[in-house]
This record gives structure tokens, sequence and C-alpha cells, in this order.
């Protein structure tokens, strides 16, 4: 089978690194696959994640049309970061596929969006979904944190792309009725696939137990939703904390954050350590050497967590809050903080893992093991020609329904329901 795979493949994109392994997994069971690279045409001469198969670029037009006519099934990875996605935006309408969902928030991408194509047909799309308030407010905020605590919970807009899509994945349940509901065809949960290249090094795994004080950490870009400051304040409320844990964050921060977060952990008495951005290696080393991870979000964005799947592959005892993607982790395998009562259960787990060393190998043994069964790339290839299939049989029975009800519709019916059921019931059969 010949797959069309429109992905971003830049070195610092986490979705071309989920890319590379379900490449190599569906060409591991012979399939031909074509990458169609998805960043702005500006990302093309940077670093890339290695493939080993043929690379188009999107804005290559009769190449792209070209493969799209001799392949059998059109593959889209999309998430809230239009830079990386805009090759996938551009086909998407044209050449319907399979979309692998990478966050259940795009509204980001959307707005960036929307400055290509034009405001007013924006707004367009936004009333369709979700109606004229809606349409008039999603624009108007004063900044980023207000935008999303807004249209995260009235225009998450994965509606819009789901729409444009034969059938979609999605990485975790917890937005999948409104998914569900604008897509045309299947839609099923499947466990992100990832890995953790560095977790058996055994150099770095030694460094992993050799200081005195606990250290905690944080990875990835430093954001709000990412609860920061509520770490900084849960070690700053407790003597025993503020005396044991360090907390070290780690990953792009830009300098008013770093300036805002310093500032709250020494009015505390809080150790931290901001390191920045760091390469592979470096992070793979902040991990082995980290006794625990915090991966808390708060609102939570994205389909699944990459770093708290890290962390598990890793070993770690990573504490996460009780909503979205971590609803779906058993919960011997982390441990979960309730947003409404954050402060005193992140206190609590932090003390826990702080004064139990056993406790803390236990549940990270829990977490690997659970990572290495769940998030799989070899699973998700699989499951990928499985939805193959279901989009053949919707698109048999998709065209059936509108021959059965073009006909009705020339001999009169009005969409009786004793009719509409002799006329769906078979179809059900093939479905």
């Amino acid at each position: 089978m010949k797959i069309l795979f429109f992905t971003p493949i830049v070195l610092t994109s986490a979705i071309g690194r989920v890319s590379k392994l379900i490449v190599y997994e569906l060409q591991q069971r012979g399939h031909e696959v074509v990458i169609v690279r998805a960043e702005e045409p500006s990302c093309f001469d940077s670093p890339t994640h290695p493939f080993s198969c043929q690379i188009e670029h999107w804005n290559n037009t009769e190449q792209v049309r070209l493969q799209a006519e001799q392949s059998d099934l059109i593959v889209y990875q999309i998430g809230n970061y239009y830079a990386y996605h805009r090759g996938c935006l551009e086909w998407l309408p044209q050449l319907p596929g399979l979309v692998s969902l990478h966050d259940n928030f795009l509204g980001h991408l959307f707005w960036a969006w929307s400055e290509t194509v034009g405001r007013p047909h924006a707004l367009e799309v936004l009333a369709a979904l979700y109606g004229t308030e809606v349409s008039e407010r999603f624009f108007n905020h004063s900044d980023s944190s207000s935008f999303i605590e807004y249209a995260s919970t009235a225009a998450p807009m994965t509606e819009w792309i789901a729409a444009m899509s034969s059938a979609v994945i999605v990485h975790s349940s917890w937005a999948m009725d409104r998914i569900a509901h604008a897509c045309p065809g299947p839609v099923e949960v499947v466990a992100l696939p990832y890995d953790a290249p560095f977790a058996e090094h055994t150099d770095m795994k030694n460094q992993s137990v050799s200081h005195e004080r606990t250290v905690a950490l944080t990875i990835g870009h430093v954001n709000h939703n990412k609860r920061y400051t509520s770490v900084i304040k849960a070690i700053g409320s407790s003597p025993e904390l503020c005396s044991d844990l360090t907390y070290r964050i780690v990953g792009a921060i830009e300098p008013a954050m770093a300036e805002e977060l310093q500032s709250l952990a020494d009015q505390l008495q809080v150790d931290i350590t901001i390191t920045g951005a760091v390469n592979d290696e470096c992070l793979a080393e902040e991990i082995h050497r980290a006794d625990l991870m915090c991966c808390l979000r708060w609102p939570a964005l994205e389909a699944a967590s990459a770093s708290t799947i890290e962390a598990m592959l890793y070993s770690k005892p990573t504490v996460v809050t009780n909503t979205g993607f971590y609803l779906d982790l058993p919960d011997d395998c982390v441990l979960k903080v309730s947003p409404e009562t954050e402060l005193t259960d992140l206190r609590t787990a932090l003390e826990r893992l702080t004064a139990l060393p056993d406790e803390r190998h236990t549940i990270g043994n829990l977490a690997r093991n659970y990572a290495l069964k769940t998030f799989r790339a070899d699973d998700y290839a699989t499951r990928i020609m499985n939805m193959k299939h279901r989009i053949d049989r919707s698109n048999v029975v998709g065209t059936a329904a509108s021959v059965f009800s073009s006909t009705l519709k020339r001999w009169g019916a009005r969409g009786d329901p004793a009719v509409m059921e002799a006329i769906t019931a078979p179809l059900g059969l093939i479905s």
C-alpha cells in the first residue's frame, strides 16, 4: 500500500519525532510511504528527523497532487502550531484523509490560519461551528491566557479539522464527543507512540542518585498552563519540602517568565534552577538525575502529554493534573492532583514522594511497564491500517445512503422514521 504522509519533520517538532516512529513501522510492514513536509517553507532548510523515504514539500503542488493520485491512503499529523502544520491546512480540504490529532485545542492554529485566509472567512467558520456570540468573542482577548481560558472550552476548533477529515485518530478519550460528532467517518482513540532513546544509557543512569536533596523536574516549553507557580507555591508552603527538595525547570523560557518564577521562588525560599532550552542528550541527563517529575496542565490542551510518557519510560514517578489525557492513566502509575484542590494535593504528593524513596521506585517501575506496553509505534501503525479499512467501509455506506436518499426524495419521501429504519438497518451490516 502507498501512503502519503503529511507531517512536520523539522528536528524541533515533537510531532516529527512521533512521525519518524510511525513511518518506520509502516515501512517494516512493507508499505511505501512518501512524506509531505507540512512546515512553513522558511523551515525547509532546518535540520530534520531522519526518514528513509521520499520527501516532498507541500508547496510543490504538481508533485503532491501526483503522489496523492497514486496513494491508497493520505495521513495528516496535525497539532496546534501553524508554522509546523500549514501544509496540512492547505491540502486537507482538497485531499481529505486520516487525521492524527495531537492537540485537543487548536485555537492558535486557527488564529494563525485566519491571518492567511482573512478574518471574515474565519468568522464565518466560527459562527457555523459555535454560533455568532462565540465568533464575536473569539478574537477579542487582551492576552494569551484569557484567550486560552475562553476558547479551550467555548471553541477548541477540533470540530473544524474533524469536519474536513475522512477519519480521526485521537490520543486520549476526553474530547471524543466533539470530534466524533463533527467527523463524517470513523474516530478512534489510539495511544500516542513515543520513545526514550537515552533511557537505558548506563552512564546517565548511574548519575541519577548522586545528589543529597530530592530533585523534582518539569520539562518542555515554559508556559503558564504547566503550573510552575503552583509547584513553587506548594513547595514554599512546606518546611520539609523547602529543606529537602530542589525544583529544576528545563526548557525554552521567555526572560520575563524566568524572572517571575525566580522572584516567587526567592520570596518563598524555594530552591529552583532554571536552565533554559537544552539539547536532547542534556535533557536525558536531567531526567535521569531527577527523582520525580511534575507534568501538570491546566487547562489541558494536548491530546496526549509526550513529557509524561517520556517520564514514565524513564521510570520516574510523576505528578499530573487529574484532567484530559491524564484521566486515562492508571492511578497506580502516576499521582493525580485535582484542579479544585491543586495546591493541597500537590503539596501532599510532593511530600509523599520526597519522604518515601521506595515508593518512588515502585511507582516508577509500574509507570515504565505500563508505558512500554501502551505507547507503541507498532500498535499505532496497525491501527492506521485498520482505520484505512474502516474508511473504505464508511465510504461504501455513505455512497449507498446517498443513492437511497436521493431515490427516496424523487419518490416524494419526507423522512418517515419507519422508512429510514428500513434503509439504514441493512447498511449497518457493512459499516
